[in-house]
């Protein structure tokens, strides 16, 4: 993907997805939202550690939540709409977000490090 065209889609998917303060969780889910894969918290250290025990092209959806969410929040970020799709990176190492206004998928990765200053840390164990 071109590196104007990557700026633009971040600048779009800013706005869609929420600061990541410290404590922010991300839940990695089946695309129906009944199983859990996995999930990481955003340290103090401005990272986000996910175990990732899925293969490369996992189709997926991500949740995150709030840290201390209310049971208005959980009820969101759970809602079908505000679960974001995704796909596992050919090399695992990242995953694809896919949002509704783009064609393209975005790094998840770059999106954090770049809009968030996160890095995102996902741990592979084969």
């Amino acid at each position: 993907m071109s590196g104007l065209l990557f700026w633009f889609l971040l600048g779009q998917a800013a706005s869609l997805l929420p600061a990541f303060p410290v404590g922010t969780e991300l839940r990695l889910v089946s695309p129906d939202l009944l199983t859990v894969y996995s999930s990481g918290r955003v340290t103090d250290d401005r990272e986000l550690i996910v175990d990732l025990p899925l293969d490369a092209g996992t189709e997926l959806r991500l949740l995150v939540f709030p840290p201390n969410a209310s049971a208005e929040e959980v009820a969101e970020a759970l809602s079908p709409a505000r679960a974001l799709f995704g796909r596992v990176a050919d090399d695992r190492a990242d995953v694809w977000v896919r949002f509704a206004d783009h064609e393209e998928p975005v790094s998840l990765r770059r999106w954090l490090a770049e809009e968030r200053d996160i890095v995102l840390l996902l741990v592979t164990r084969r």
